[in-house]
């Protein structure tokens, strides 16, 4: 007997399989019972008259599959990990014996069979926790699996919107969708952007489609990234935490050392990172009211903030103080740092060199004196190569992710579930071009949201009605007023 399901962008998978005895013949008519071991539900069917058996709907998890029948020994399988859009086969051989006696088997055993082959890979919120992920952005675990390239897995960007800039399978960069929940997180207006760096400690696991995904997914055609959130569960979690980083605990750079500015050489540039939050998940109910046996609703929410406060450096070939006069002659010697050899400027009107490399003040264009005096001046005693200006700027950026998501599951044939994130950021953009003389501020809102109801009508048929939202607000980029003077160029 097969069974064929299609789900639509959906996070829920399967566990089926058929029940037989020590002789290989079918038994129809066994219990088998499955129960999400996180937040304890359950759901109980039979097998058939072919001993085929099948739960089309579960959440992911980890589950314990309890197969009993009379004159036969209890199976008990445990710890059956089951990640989105799965379809696990789970054979189950009964041995003869009585209902009290049970047969154990660990989930670490390779009992669950994949029904259908891997095209892609799965980072469980397990895994995470046990991986050093520099930044905490979890985008940057896709790279871990096969046939993803391009972005190190140990990059450092906490706080940007970027999705990462991975190949799949060969396609060009950023020709695949992010998804959050089943809701599209993936900019439209930007390619290679979305809606704002998950928190990676509200993600139960990272899935990447590399290839033969189903139509639904025909956005992209390089491979799909999809984040599937926590649940709450019957007992009541949660965790705190904080991750530093600060510029006490760094040397200076070789290229600051070398800097005639005190301020530079004299300690290394400023990096404060500062990552905090928490999680809380647990039932929602009321004693001896609604929900007494914790089995129907459960919530979760997770908070982060990410507050960034550093430096950068940056270096550029500017016209020298003579030259703004029309005083080229610094040009001639053949080592100048500009174009180590001699330059000799001709007048276009003659075609001849002008006398010491000198233009003479009435030659000289009002216009063009304006342009090289948009320029910063060089720093005295800096040069490095041809750049004879360095300097540093302010960046700060501040993060906020918020996650909250509530299951309902009124009975063991419905599943409803509410999630929204809200990831807001702000941040300053000192270098709008090489010399800074534009400094902006800007605002990126990021929200995503998923209403969906599972409903299983038999073990053939499964409807999921799903409704999923995104947005990036209304940004904005506005002049930063903290620059004053210095990008006031006419004042």
């Amino acid at each position: 007997m097969a069974v064929t399901r299609s789900f639509a962008q959906v996070d829920i998978g399967t566990i089926s399989g058929t029940v037989v005895d020590g002789t290989d013949s079918v038994v129809p008519g066994v219990r088998i019972t499955v129960q999400n071991e996180g937040n304890r539900t359950t759901q109980v069917t039979t097998t058939n008259s072919s001993g085929y058996y099948v739960f089309p709907s579960l959440m992911v998890g980890d589950y314990t599959v309890i197969v009993e029948m009379k004159g036969f020994q209890k199976s008990v399988q445990t710890g059956i990990h089951l990640n989105a859009a799965d379809h696990l086969s789970l054979p189950v051989r009964l041995s003869l014996g009585e209902v009290t006696q049970s047969v154990q088997v660990s989930g670490d055993a390779p009992q669950a069979l994949a029904l259908e082959p891997s095209t892609g890979g799965t980072v469980t919120s397990s895994q995470m926790q046990q991986l050093e992920v520099n930044g905490r952005n979890p985008v940057y675990l896709a790279g871990l699996e096969p046939g993803v390239t391009g972005t190190n897995v140990g990059t450092f960007d906490p706080d940007s919107v970027s999705s990462g800039a991975f190949s799949i399978n060969g396609a060009r960069t950023d020709a695949y969708t992010v998804y959050v929940d089943g809701a599209v997180a993936t900019r439209t207006r930007s390619s290679g952007s979305m809606l704002g760096a998950q928190d990676m400690s509200s993600v139960q696991e990272l899935q990447v489609l590399t290839g033969y995904f189903d139509a639904e997914y025909g956005r992209s055609n390089g491979g799909q990234i999809r984040f599937v959130t926590k649940s709450g569960t019957n007992k009541y979690h949660g965790e705190a935490y904080e991750v530093v980083r600060n510029a006490v605990f760094d040397a200076n750079t070789w290229s600051r050392n070398a800097s005639p500015l005190a301020q530079q050489s004299s300690k290394p540039p400023k990096q404060n990172y500062n990552d905090f939050g928490f999680t809380f998940g647990g039932p929602v109910y009321i004693p001896n009211k609604f929900n007494t046996d914790k089995s129907k609703m459960f919530f979760f929410v997770a908070e982060e903030w990410v507050k960034r406060r550093y430096d950068t450096e940056a270096t550029g070939t500017v016209p020298t103080a003579a030259m703004r006069t029309g005083d080229l002659s610094e040009l001639l010697s053949p080592t100048n740092p500009f174009f180590g050899k001699p330059r000799v400027a001709k007048d276009p009107s003659t075609g001849q060199p002008f006398p010491n490399n000198v233009i003479r003040a009435d030659r000289l264009s009002s216009l063009g004196v304006a342009l090289l005096n948009e320029y910063p001046l060089p720093i005295a005693g800096f040069q490095r190569g041809s750049a004879n200006w360095i300097q540093t700027f302010a960046v700060s950026s501040n993060l906020n992710k918020t996650t909250f998501k509530v299951d309902y599951l009124p009975n063991s044939k419905n599943h409803l579930y509410v999630r929204g994130t809200i990831i807001p950021w702000t941040f300053n953009g000192p270098l709008e071009g090489t010399f800074g003389v534009f400094q902006s501020l800007w605002s990126r809102p990021n929200r995503t949201a998923t209403i969906d109801l599972t409903t299983t009508f038999s073990a053939t048929l499964v409807n999921d009605f799903s409704i999923s939202g995104n947005s990036d607000g209304k940004g904005t980029i506005e002049p930063d007023p903290r620059c004053g003077a210095y990008c006031n160029r006419s004042a």
